[in-house]
């Protein structure tokens, strides 16, 4: 069984995503916190100002919710494929054929067409991720585009114990992210740029959920501008937040590093 076929289990016939969605449940103080929330508006800003007129590419599209979104926001055609045939169903539900199209296909395979965009959430940590976002890169996206992720982080050391104690909601091949892979990306793509999320409010969010009802508070609210503080002027700590918005700029010329 090779990775993809692991991942079309874990989702299709192991329910990992009914488990995973129960954790975030269970900390929503940290999933729901006003940091968290910050870092979604980030990165659905990017994607508002990227898309409209261009085609656009989603890799791990579930359900499709985020593709049809992003057709709303006046994309001309959008792609979203996905190896889980349970998730795929659902979005074909809502397939516009010529503008909103869904396929069953391992992003570990070369896939044909050019896109202006190419985005995703929580997908890349469960790929052999090096290959496929050069290949991406090289073969899919135009120069001038944009490739826009949002992924976790494993060198904060909550998230190190949870990754040991919390392995009913991962699949078998995830690996959230080190420093390493991100001076890999540095290093890979000249456009390269990160954004750290949840540095003080993921153990604050932990300690909330026991005092508070609600996961905007002002001891989060306090958290937020903190870390926004901290993404912002000292850099070098990014890599020990909770997860990352990163954001590759391709060229117009198509340069890439090294």
């Amino acid at each position: 069984m090779n990775r993809a076929q692991r991942e079309r289990q874990a989702y299709d016939e192991d329910a990992l995503w009914d488990r995973s969605h129960q954790a975030h449940m269970r900390f929503r103080h940290v999933f729901e916190c006003p940091n968290t929330q910050r870092a979604d508006r980030l990165f659905n800003r990017q994607l508002r100002d990227a898309v409209p007129g261009r085609r656009v590419l989603e890799v791990g599209c579930a359900e499709g919710a985020r593709c049809r979104s992003v057709l709303a926001l006046g994309a001309a055609h959008v792609l979203g494929v996905d190896v889980s045939e349970r998730f795929l169903a659902l979005a074909r539900e809502h397939a516009e054929p010529g503008r909103l199209e869904f396929a069953n296909h391992d992003i570990g395979q070369p896939l044909p067409g050019r896109f202006d965009v190419i985005f995703g959430s929580a997908i890349l940590h469960h790929l052999d991720y090096r290959p496929v976002l050069a290949r991406l890169y090289e073969d899919n996206l135009a120069p001038g585009g944009l490739m826009l992720f949002r992924e976790p982080l494993g060198a904060n050391l909550l998230i190190r114990l949870w990754w040991r104690l919390g392995t009913a909601a991962h699949s078998p091949d995830e690996r959230p992210f080190h420093p390493a892979d991100l001076g890999w990306l540095r290093a890979r793509f000249p456009g390269f740029r990160v954004h750290g999320v949840n540095y003080l409010s993921l153990p604050a969010g932990i300690v909330s959920s026991l005092v508070s009802a609600s996961p905007d508070n002002a001891v989060l609210r306090g958290c937020d501008r903190v870390d926004h503080w901290l993404d912002t002027h000292w850099r070098w700590l990014v890599p020990r937040f909770r997860y990352s918005v990163m954001v590759i700029e391709k060229p117009e010329d198509g340069a890439v590093g090294a």
